[in-house]
């Protein structure tokens, strides 16, 4: 990232180079991944009303298409957002050591972090459809797994983990515990966010 944030374009980022900013950082481009899973409109119909049914044939869409009724534009927008937070948590992998209160290094910490965040909301999802209680409208537990999977397949070191992640749900979202510390190598480049691409120098 950027090392001074004098510059007042810049001085609302985090400090990627502290224990807090780099939790910031991950959990900023967590939720750009997460654009559609999060989006309620991502489980409706285009055009479909809350208390509108769906149908066989909307169904059949959504599974086959992924239609539903986030606009084209917003939807593109979302890809942009999910892509360039993607390059971001590649960048932290290459360039970021991360290390527990006793010394042992935390490989790939966004995936960790992500792979964790999605068994809780998948667990919680089904907590909640157990217990009769209503969360996005027309969202079904086959649905949010789906847009789960979309997220999951755009990023082979994250897909990885997923597939091969034996552990269940702790209900904990914590990034890093107390204690933990980070150091970035000496040749790490910095990230430059441009409108149309993302970079580094």
């Amino acid at each position: 990232m950027l090392n001074s944030f004098s510059d007042d374009e810049y001085s609302h980022l985090p400090n990627a180079r502290t224990v807090d900013g780099l939790a910031d950082l991950i959990s900023a481009c967590t939720l750009a991944i997460l654009g559609n899973v999060l989006d309620f409109r991502t489980y409706c119909a285009p055009n479909q009303a809350e208390q509108h049914p769906t149908t066989k044939e909307q169904q059949w869409l959504w599974k086959k298409f992924d239609r539903n009724n986030i606009p084209g534009d917003e939807r593109m927008a979302i890809c942009y957002a999910r892509g360039i937070a993607l390059e971001l948590f590649r960048w932290i992998r290459m360039w970021c050591v991360v290390k527990t209160p006793e010394g042992d290094i935390i490989d790939d910490l966004p995936s960790r972090h992500m792979v964790a965040l999605l068994n809780v909301l998948l667990d919680y999802k089904s907590k909640a459809e157990t217990r009769k209680l209503q969360g996005a409208p027309h969202c079904t537990p086959w649905m949010l797994k789906a847009q789960v999977l979309n997220v999951v397949k755009w990023d082979h070191s994250l897909e990885e983990l997923w597939n091969n992640s034996k552990s269940k749900s702790n209900d904990s979202l914590t990034i890093l515990d107390e204690g933990c510390t980070i150091q970035w190598k000496d040749a790490c480049p910095r990230a430059i966010i441009h409108p149309s691409k993302l970079f580094f120098l």
